[in-house]
Order: structure tokens, then sequence, then C-alpha cells
């Protein structure tokens, strides 16, 4: 049974490929002899919100006296702590338990850019590759939402803890997505958005 525009269809068979894609949809079809009968069947999820590094965090801030400054604290650690390596490793282990519990796409929401003390990575977008090779590996589709920051709060700064996170201006944030968009290519297949 499909549901297409609210109406249930029964009697629908669908073809998947090898590589787990639908093929075609066949409606008013009778099982054929080989057919898996599958009753129930949901589309993959997406994930439309995550930070994969925050993982890193997760039951190391809930104590009783946490609140949002020690978690930004925390989070800010975590985030002084990755390269391009560990951030690869990390955002792996995040996209595989993802696509095990049935999401098929992730909107990665990316701002850990350049290395600690704001300057850039020996290889362009080292950190955004390795989110991208991360997430082909595991075969859960990227959309990564690239983030500008440009200050520390209004009329602040950015501080010393978000310095990989600052591209300096708009505009050198605009020229490195740019460059990104070329730099991802087809063989790391990820929509910057």
């Amino acid at each position: 049974m499909l549901v297409v525009d609210g109406v249930a269809q029964p009697g629908v068979r669908l073809e998947v490929g090898g590589d787990g894609r639908l093929l075609a949809v066949t409606p008013h079809s009778d099982p054929k002899p080989g057919d898996v009968c599958l009753g129930t069947v949901l589309p993959g999820m997406a994930n439309a919100h995550s930070h994969a590094f925050h993982r890193a965090l997760r039951g190391r801030t809930h104590d009783d006296a946490g609140d949002f400054w020690q978690w930004r604290h925390s989070m800010y650690a975590v985030a002084g702590r990755l390269d391009p390596e560990r951030y690869f490793l990390l955002a792996r282990a995040v996209f595989a338990e993802m696509v095990v519990c049935g999401f098929t796409a992730v909107g990665e929401f990316h701002y850990l850019h350049h290395r600690q003390d704001g300057s850039r990575y020996p290889t362009p977008h080292a950190m955004e590759l390795a989110l991208a090779d991360a997430a082909r590996e595991v075969g859960i589709r990227l959309v990564l939402l690239d983030t500008l920051y440009l200050d520390g709060g209004i009329g602040v700064p950015l501080a010393p803890e978000q310095r990989a996170f600052g591209d300096g201006s708009a505009a050198a944030w605009l020229a490195r997505w740019h460059s990104l968009r070329a730099a991802l290519g087809a063989a790391r297949p990820a929509w910057g958005g």
C-alpha cells in the first residue's frame, strides 16, 4: 500500500536498485516471483538541523549547575580540539548513527571553518571536506549549511574561541563559499546553503 496525495493505494510495486534508490513505482500491480512484501514502508527522514560536533558534548553538560553559558564554554572547548581528521571521525560516527536510525539526509550547520586561532588550514576547506567525506562514506545526503560569523554579539568582535568560525567580512565569507562549492565538486556530493 502506498499513500499518494493522501489516498492509500493498495497493490503498488516498488522497484529498488542495488544502491537503495527507487527505480520504479507501478500502481495496481500483483507481486512477481521473488518480490519481497514489506508491508508498511516509510521514507527516509531528514535531520534538518545538525551540529555533528555537538555529539562530543552529549552527557557532559547537564549537571545541576549547568546553564547555556557553561554549555557554550564546553562547546568552544570541543571545537578548539577538532582538526580535519578528528572532525571527519566524529562526523562519520554521528552520520552513521543517523543512517541506522532511518535518516537519509542531514542539514549540517557548519561554522568550524578554520583553525582555533582563525588561520586557514593548508588544504582549503579542510573542515568542510571532512564533513562531506564523512557523509559520503556512510551514505547520507548532506546539505552543508555554511554559517557566517561576523561578531561575538551586537557590536562585539569575535572572542578568541570564536575565531575559527569567522572569515572577517561578509565578502570574504562569500568568496570562501563560492570556492567551497567548487571544491566539493561531483566527487563529494553536498549541497551548500
